[in-house]
Order: C-alpha cells, then sequence, then structure tokens
C-alpha cells in the first residue's frame, strides 16, 4: 500500500493520472463501495480479467464521462495507476467489455439490483436524513436506431416519431440526487407498468420515513389514473403529489368554475382548491393560458394538508419535477446511456445499472469530499467532462507519491484546494 499526496508545483515526470478519477476510487474503496460486487456471478472465461474487474471497468468509464464503450481505449487507456487502485496492471479494452455485455442475463440484472439495494441502505444520504424526503418517479424513452435490438419496440420517443427502442423507469431523490432504483422495459410499456414495482422499492427502503410522515411521492399525469390515487392514498404514512390522468375531466369540472375564483400562481397559470369531501384527497384545478390565447386544464391530487401545503405552494411543489427531468437529460449527454452499448437488452440493462451506481458514487463523493468547497456546487457534467480532464503528474518517493497539479486553470486550482485540505492530503492507493 503507497501514500500519495496532492501539491501545486511543477514536475517534470512523464507518469501522470486523472486526479478526479483517482479520488473517486480512493473514496469507493474507503467506504467499501467495491466490496457487495465480489457476489457478483457470470458463466464467463476469466484469463487477464475477472468478470468484477470489467464491471469496475465500466464504472470507471462512467466516472470519466466515456460516450461509446470505444472511447475506454483512450481515456481509459493511460490511466495505469488508477487501474493499479482495482488490482489491474492496466483496464482492459472496449472488446473486453463488450463481450461482458453481451453475456450478462436476467440474473445479472437481479444480482445488480441486489448490489445496488445494498450499498444504497448503506451509503444513502436521502435514507438517513432526518428531514422529509421527496422521490420522484418518471419514465424516459432510450431510442435504438438500428434492426438487431433486442426486444426493441416502437413508442413514445419524442421528436422521433415512429422510432423503435426502450423505456427507463426510475425512481429519483432529487434534493440528494440519488438513483432509488430503476426499470428498462421495451419501448411500448406504458409507465404505469412499473407503478407498483418502484412504489414498492420506495416505500421499503424509507421505512423510516413512511412511518414518521416524511415520505413523499411526486408523479405525473401518466401515474395520475383513479386506480393509482387509490392505491397510494391506501398506504400509511405515505403522502403524494400527482398531476391527474385525464385532462378531459379537468376541462368539464373548469366549466363550472368562474374565472375570479382563481389565483394567479404564475406567468400565465392560475389554480383554483376544489371543495375537500371529508377524508379525502385534496383536488386543485390548473389552468394554463397558451402562446395563442388557448386556456388548457389540468388536476394535481395531493393528500398533504392545507397547513403544510397551500394550493398555490402544490402548484410550485409539483413543478419542482423537474430535477428528474434534468436527471434523464444530464444521464443522456454526460454518461451516454443515449448510445446503446450493445444491442443485447440485458447487456443495456446491465450499463443502466453501473450508471445508476456510478452516479450514486458520485453524488456521494461531492457530498463527502467536496463539501465546504466551491465543488460542492459543481453540476455533474462540470465534474465528468471537464475536472476528469485535469491530470496530475505522479512522482514516486521511498514514501510513497506525491500528485502535483498544475494550476493551470480554475477548476484545476479548486482541485488543488480541495484535495489539498487537511482530511484529503493523504490518500491510499492499493496495487
Amino acid at each position: 500500500m503507497d501514500r500519495i499526496t496532492f501539491s501545486a508545483t511543477d514536475c517534470n515526470t512523464n507518469e501522470t493520472i486523472s486526479v478526479w478519477l483517482a479520488s473517486v476510487l480512493q473514496f469507493a474503496l474507503n467506504i467499501g463501495f467495491f466490496k457487495p460486487f465480489e457476489t457478483f456471478k457470470l458463466n464467463m472465461k476469466e484469463i487477464r480479467y475477472t468478470v468484477t474487474q470489467k464491471l469496475f471497468t465500466l464504472i470507471a468509464s462512467i466516472i470519466m464521462g466515456c460516450e461509446y464503450t470505444k472511447d475506454i481505449n483512450e481515456i481509459l487507456g493511460p490511466e495505469n495507476l488508477a487501474a493499479n487502485m482495482l488490482s489491474m496492471e492496466r483496464f482492459p479494452d472496449q472488446s473486453q467489455i463488450n463481450r461482458l455485455l453481451t453475456r450478462t442475463d436476467e440474473e445479472s440484472v437481479t444480482q445488480l439490483r441486489d448490489i445496488h439495494n445494498q450499498l444504497f441502505t448503506e451509503h444513502s444520504h436521502s435514507i438517513h436524513s432526518p428531514e422529509p424526503v421527496v422521490i420522484d418517479i418518471d419514465q424516459s424513452g432510450l431510442s435504438a436506431s438500428g434492426k438487431t435490438y433486442e426486444f426493441a419496440s416502437k413508442g413514445y420517443f419524442p421528436n422521433k416519431a415512429g422510432k423503435k427502442g426502450y423505456q427507463m423507469s426510475v425512481a429519483f431523490a432529487g434534493e440528494h440526487s440519488e438513483i432509488v432504483d430503476l426499470y428498462l422495459d421495451p419501448g411500448n410499456t406504458h409507465c404505469q407498468y412499473r407503478f407498483e414495482d418502484l412504489l414498492s422499492s420506495i416505500t421499503s427502503k424509507y421505512t423510516e420515513h413512511l412511518k414518521a410522515g416524511k415520505l413523499i411521492v411526486r408523479l405525473d399525469s401518466g401515474y395520475g389514473s383513479a386506480e393509482n390515487i387509490e392505491k397510494l392514498r391506501s398506504i400509511k404514512g405515505l403522502k403524494f403529489i400527482v398531476k391527474g390522468y385525464s385532462t378531459k375531466t379537468a376541462a368539464n369540472i373548469a366549466r363550472g368554475v368562474p374565472l375570479s375564483a382563481y389565483t394567479q400562481v404564475s406567468d400565465g397559470a392560475w389554480v383554483y382548491e376544489l371543495p375537500q369531501v371529508e377524508g379525502g384527497v385534496r383536488v386543485m384545478l390548473v389552468q394554463f393560458l397558451g402562446k395563442y390565447g388557448d386556456l388548457t386544464y389540468t388536476l394535481l391530487y395531493t393528500n398533504i394538508s392545507r397547513k403544510k401545503l397551500s394550493a398555490e405552494e402544490a402548484f410550485h411543489f409539483y413543478n419542482d419535477r423537474q430535477t428528474i427531468e434534468a436527471f434523464f437529460k444530464m444521464a443522456k449527454n454526460t454518461y451516454g446511456i443515449k448510445n446503446l452499448r450493445t444491442s443485447k437488452f440485458y447487456g443495456i440493462y446491465t450499463f443502466l445499472w453501473m450508471v445508476a451506481m456510478a452516479h450514486n458514487l458520485i453524488t456521494w463523493f461531492k457530498v463527502i469530499k467536496l463539501d465546504s468547497t466551491e465543488l460542492k456546487k459543481a453540476g455533474v457534467k462540470t465534474l465528468v467532462k471537464e475536472c476528469s480532464r485535469i491530470k496530475g503528474f505522479v512522482e514516486r518517493t521511498v514514501e510513497g507519491m506525491q500528485v502535483i497539479i498544475p494550476p493551470l486553470s480554475k477548476l484545476a486550482k479548486l482541485l488543488i484546494e480541495a484535495l489539498s485540505k487537511p482530511k484529503y492530503v493523504q490518500l491510499s492507493f492499493l496495487f
């Protein structure tokens, strides 16, 4: 075991390392992030690399922002020190990773879900937060352009009418930026198909919040059927807010509501709360003014009391669902999930699980290691796409290794500041 320190000065050595990758991997080793993967089994020959080492390579590629599997050769190829930390001389090339993804199956996905659940239970900040936790559930499409993609089917893909692909359903703790659970299905799968699966996963993970009435689920209109609302209502302790499934029902109700009854909540939006049936769910009618002067209506349903959430507050609280929509956008453009790594369904599913766990790892690293620094406010895109490219020069000594970071940019200076604080001075690199 060697020791590594960080400093800002000049160095002429040719050995370099991505300081971002090394720091995140060291953090992962320190918290035992990789240990649950030891149980992963796959019927695959292990000659130079084990199956788990290939999974670790996938995680490293996600941390470094590889948009395609082929990027592993170029981006991870020079990162020998980082590979050493994971007990490899160097990272395997793309062909090894392709074979791994091709060989994974339904059992592989089940194992990865179990590993994720174990890691999430142990390290999630939202689970251990004493404050109320809001979980968003939503679905996003992943289009597949080729004809050989397993189980791909036509479905709803924005701006891609007639395309085939898959639907990814996610439960996301937005304030904490943690992926709680996910599912992958063929493109023609309606979001309601995974509603109970995700709801069950959420309530089983946040048992203490549920008991204390501090668990809130937020859902869009795709989940807003009367049956689903009744299901939400039947779970003791669960709070929810959901947009109604039918816009026709909202428009019919609006016919009997005068304009003077509404309260304006934003430019072009007004809200009116319907009289509540005793013991029932609160219902709010929202009126929107379109750019051509047309009016549209929707309903919001919630069991959160007026004392804690007024109608106006409910409107804005529901619109905060943008956190999960922003996550989907980031995952597609930063982690590259829109670029399907294989045509095999369970290979795609496997990759998505690795993205979920890598994302949570980055989130925990930010909260713990970048606390009280400007980089804590940095978005994942900045860290993965820009900080990951900052190189440190490695100087080997009798006492260990020193990583020297040239302060050539603002981000490099911020990294130096974060890593040179007393609690970051020494990191253990395993070989």
